[in-house]
């Protein structure tokens, strides 16, 4: 989430490839996930601009990363490093080739919980779910002459986890009943690869230029499967016995989308006062395809109360949404040309202008973008001032319906407006503090008709009508500390506020509480390094010495902490009616429904807040190292809330996040 934006709004890029997402468990909607697939040890540089963004990149409305993966050493034929912890077993290995010309690194990692459940089981580790992934990347570089380098990156990443319903689970707010209801199972599978080939040329010292082939993909399969059960429970809630009556698929989507494409950007200085970015790329659909299916739904309606449901039953058959883009049938392109022109030694001016185009839709834009940087202290302290326009196309789904009409098929970009007033100021001993400030609108989002005419409740249709607006503001503050000695940290605060205009017809508001309003954010990460110990401890009395060496005590210890403040998640009121009963499973009528109240997101969840604490332990020995880590999760086990379960009976479960656990792990370098 950066600065009230959706999480499809950021635009990542590694290696000059635009690829969908870099972690494990992501989606069509949603580029995050909780484990990255990237392995950071191979991470050379990480550039990330939250807003403001020049005219080199765009198709996005929030924010862009660009990650440069660092070549292996080329002074060795060969070095590894392979380790064991929370994030997974994995290796890396690295080296060089042809006398020094190129050189190659490469990794792969597989999930450990996956590994552990293989010998010991589920149960014993007390999770209800597995996370199971793996992955792996390689880079390759090739010097073809002083001023000519070839470079091949390969991502390649598998994530699935089964998320089981089980009728048998305890329930304190069920005791002594025999209840109904339905239980869900999850099967989410997703898939993904980026491969790309670049040629990077050198033109003296006035500039260079980068010229890159690609392909991404991703496949995601979810399947959901629900269990109508009649259970027996005690006086505790626990289950006594119990008999499914009915199971079925209630929703499935198969999505495959694979993208071919070229990239060329040239950065070149035609001036003294005169430096130029020029670039363009043509990304086109090397296949893709979404199906989509919805389970029938049953309800009826008693709307004069007087316990006769005498409209209905109303049946929303099964449906199938197909989608399917064959070779070229859907593309997207875009040029950009971008001037910084140094007015003085200590005023620069960027002015870029950007056309952004997608084919299906025939919709383009033009964004043009400008900033301003001022050097208030020389080398040391930057003010600079950006403002732009960002025009995105929608995630390809959105272009698609239910009954495949093709009311979706025009569909406006959604533009977005960026005001950046930030300062940056460089310390001495890599003390580095920054602070902005900014104001950010949008207009053209992509709006349901099932939303904007929602006081029908009989009403129902997925035509998209770009009629969105929002708008978002807020500060910043940044302050880092890097290892110059033997200390290190960040402190991260944002304060904001988002909110999106009242679509509705008609409007019961006039601007409510977005999805994405977080209006404090404080991250915190601190750490000191520790030397010395071992050889103390060796040189005090026995009584000490003996007894530390239980301990993976060594002369190089390093302590952190990591801490997350958060506001909690708003939410939509929801409103338990028995005016209206859905047909459970396929068996039996619910008691009543839970409905979507007018007040969208008047509520907040909990807010959120967790402190990690961390020991590292280096061991230096002769030819290889040993990293040996001890962390402690969620220090003080605070329940962080995940989402409420409404049940059909009128409770409410809460579902939470991960509870305090230990974390042990280990790392091996030759």
């Amino acid at each position: 989430i950066v600065r009230g934006g959706a999480p499809y709004e950021n635009l990542t890029i590694m290696d000059n490839m635009e690829i969908p997402s870099i972690n494990h468990y992501s989606n069509q909607f949603n580029s995050a996930g909780p484990i990255n697939m990237v392995n950071a040890d191979m991470i050379e540089d990480v550039q990330f601009s939250s807003g403001g963004f020049s005219a080199q990149y765009g198709d996005k409305s929030s924010s862009v990363m660009s990650l440069t993966v660092r070549e292996g050493d080329r002074n060795r034929p060969f070095a590894s490093k392979s380790y064991m912890h929370m994030a997974g077993i994995g290796t890396m290995l690295e080296g060089g080739f042809a006398d020094g010309k190129g050189s190659y690194i490469f990794s792969v990692r597989n999930s450990l919980l996956e590994i552990i459940d293989k010998i010991v089981g589920i149960s014993k580790i007390s999770l209800t779910a597995i996370p199971k992934y793996w992955d792996t990347q390689s880079k390759f570089t090739y010097d073809l002459s002083s001023s000519h380098k070839l470079s091949l990156n390969l991502l390649c990443g598998d994530s699935r986890i089964n998320i089981e319903g089980d009728p048998k689970e305890k329930d304190e707010l069920r005791k002594n009943i025999l209840d109904s209801s339905s239980v869900h199972t999850l099967f989410p599978i997703t898939k993904q690869y980026a491969a790309g080939l670049s040629l990077r040329s050198l033109f003296g010292k006035d500039g260079y230029s980068m010229l890159t082939l690609y392909s991404s993909g991703t496949a995601t399969d979810m399947d959901v499967r629900e269990d109508f059960a009649v259970r027996q429970r005690d006086a505790d809630g626990e289950v006594q016995s119990y008999n499914i009556l009915n199971s079925q698929n209630v929703f499935s989507n198969h999505m495959f989308e694979s993208f071919i494409g070229g990239k060329y950007e040239l950065f070149y200085q035609i001036h003294p006062q005169h430096s130029l970015t020029l670039g363009g790329q043509w990304l086109t659909i090397q296949r893709w395809y979404d199906n989509v299916y919805l389970g029938a739904d049953t309800s009826r309606f008693d709307f004069d109360r007087n316990g006769t449901y005498e409209t209905g039953p109303f049946v929303i058959p099964e449906g199938f949404i197909t989608q399917e883009f064959p070779f070229g049938n859907a593309s997207k392109y875009y040029f950009f040309a971008s001037d910084k022109y140094l007015l003085s030694p200590h005023l620069a001016l960027t002015l870029g202008l950007r056309y952004d185009h997608l084919t299906y839709s025939g919709k383009g834009k033009l964004s043009p973008r400008a900033s301003l940087s001022y050097q208030v202290v020389p080398g040391t302290g930057t003010l600079t001032f950006a403002v732009g326009e960002y025009a995105q196309s929608h995630p390809l789904p959105y272009y698609g319906d239910r009954r495949n009409i093709g009311y979706n098929h025009y569909l406006e970009p959604m533009k977005a407006f960026h005001y950046v007033l930030g300062y940056e100021h460089i310390f001495e001993h890599g003390l580095k503090m920054s602070f902005e400030t900014y104001y950010k609108t949008y207009d053209q989002i992509a709006i349901e008709d099932d939303f904007i005419y929602s006081s029908n409740q009989l009403f129902w249709s997925d035509e998209r009508r770009t009629i969105g607006e929002r708008k978002s503001y807020g500060l910043e503050f940044y302050l880092e500390q890097k290892q110059v000695e033997d200390f290190f940290g960040t402190l991260s605060v944002s304060l904001s506020k988002t909110q999106d205009k009242d679509p509705r017809n008609p409007a019961l508001v006039d601007w409510y509480n977005s999805d994405y309003d977080y209006p404090v954010i404080l991250t915190a990460i601190g750490g000191k390094v520790v030397k010395d110990v071992r050889s103390w401890l060796d040189d005090a009395p026995f009584y000490l010495k003996y007894p530390s060496y239980i301990l993976p005590l060594s002369n190089e210890m390093e302590i952190s902490f990591k801490y997350r403040y958060q506001t909690g998640r708003v939410y939509t009121p929801q409103e338990y009616v028995t005016w209206k009963q859905d047909r459970e499973g396929g068996v039996k009528w619910s008691g009543g429904t839970w409905i979507s109240t007018n007040n969208i997101n008047t509520e907040r969840y909990p807010n959120y807040s967790r402190l990690d604490l961390q020991w590292l332990s280096r061991f230096y020995m002769k030819g290889y190292n040993i990293n040996a880590y001890f962390a402690l999760m969620n220090v003080f086990n605070t329940k962080n809330v995940f989402f409420e379960n409404h049940r059909s009976d009128g409770t409410i479960e809460t579902v939470y996040q991960f509870s305090f656990f230990p974390v042990l792990g280990v790392e091996v370098e030759y």
